[in-house]
Parts: structure tokens; sequence; C-alpha cells
């Protein structure tokens, strides 16, 4: 009879670099600027649920939230091109 042994390979050791909580925090401050905010989060996590529990498929959910994003941000800069004409 045969038997099979699987071991685990032997990784060599990784050392991370130190970083500061100065560092750290602006790592954080930075990743914060990419995201939407929190409302816009919790209705991006509904689509997501949506699609999860297969109440939309998930290409829908995806053109809806893109669509989203692209209306957001066409009224961003409509909103800017008005207030750089008033001034």
């Amino acid at each position: 009879m045969m038997t099979v042994k699987f071991h685990a390979p032997h990784l060599p050791h990784v050392s991370l670099p130190h970083v500061s909580r100065q560092e750290a925090g602006q790592a954080v401050d930075a990743a914060k600027s990419f995201l939407p905010p929190p409302e816009r989060m919790a209705y991006y996590g509904g689509l997501g649920a949506l699609a999860v529990a297969g109440l939309i498929e998930w290409p829908v959910a995806a053109a809806i939230g893109v669509g989203t994003v692209i209306a957001q941000r066409a009224r961003g800069m409509s909103r800017s091109g008005r207030a750089r004409a008033s001034a």
C-alpha cells in the first residue's frame, strides 16, 4: 500500500520594514482620500449585497455602480464649471 505525505515548503525568513505611527497614519489618510464617503460606500455595499443574494445579476450591479460614479463625476465637473463662470 502506498501513502502520500505532503510537507509545507520551507520558506525563508522574511523581515518586514519598520513603519512608524506617522508613516502608517499618512498611508491611512492617503487610502481614505481614494475611498468614497461613507454614504456612498453603503450604497455600493448594498448593490454588492443584492448581487450576492441573487436579487440582481453581477453585470447589472456593476453597470449601476459604474453609472453612478460617472454621473457623480459629471455632476461635480458641471458644478466646478459653474463656480468658475460665476467667479
